[in-house]
């Protein structure tokens, strides 16, 4: 599963809404604005790209189409504030590629047991934290 496919079952099961189904409800455009938004400014994918995976799975769309969701899901945000929590999630889950690769670097200039076991029961820990974070989060649907 890709990281377009994740984000689109992220968001269709935040939203119980199908982003491919050929329907211009408000529910509709709103949970493709999310989609669009996601991709567009948090995983910085181009507005064609967008629009390819939509064509992919039997949706008609094109990067004008992606352009004016992504410009309106600020307006989306006021109306429905939920989707202002589920996009701090999906942000607070998210790492740039220049962050990962830092991160990388820095990891590969550990040099001892000591090191490794210190990163290891911090990643631990990060780990658990999340899981408390996300099940909070799933009680609150």
């Amino acid at each position: 599963m890709n990281e377009y496919d994740r984000i689109a079952n992220l968001v269709m099961n935040l939203t119980q809404i199908n982003i491919f189904e050929n329907r211009r409800t408000q529910s509709h455009v709103d949970a493709r604005a999310f989609f669009d938004y996601i991709m567009r400014e948090v995983k910085d994918k181009t507005y064609q790209s967008i629009a390819e995976f939509y064509i992919n799975n039997g949706k008609t769309s094109d990067h004008t189409n992606i352009y004016y969701r992504v410009n309106l899901f600020k307006e989306i945000c006021l109306r429905r504030p939920e989707f202002n929590s589920w996009l701090a999630i999906i942000k607070s889950k998210t790492i740039s590629q220049e962050k990962l690769l830092c991160l990388m670097k820095k990891i590969a200039m550990l040099n001892d047991e000591e090191s490794y076991n210190k990163l290891s029961d911090f990643l631990s820990l990060l780990a658990k934290k999340e899981e408390v974070k996300e099940k909070s989060f799933v009680n609150t649907l």
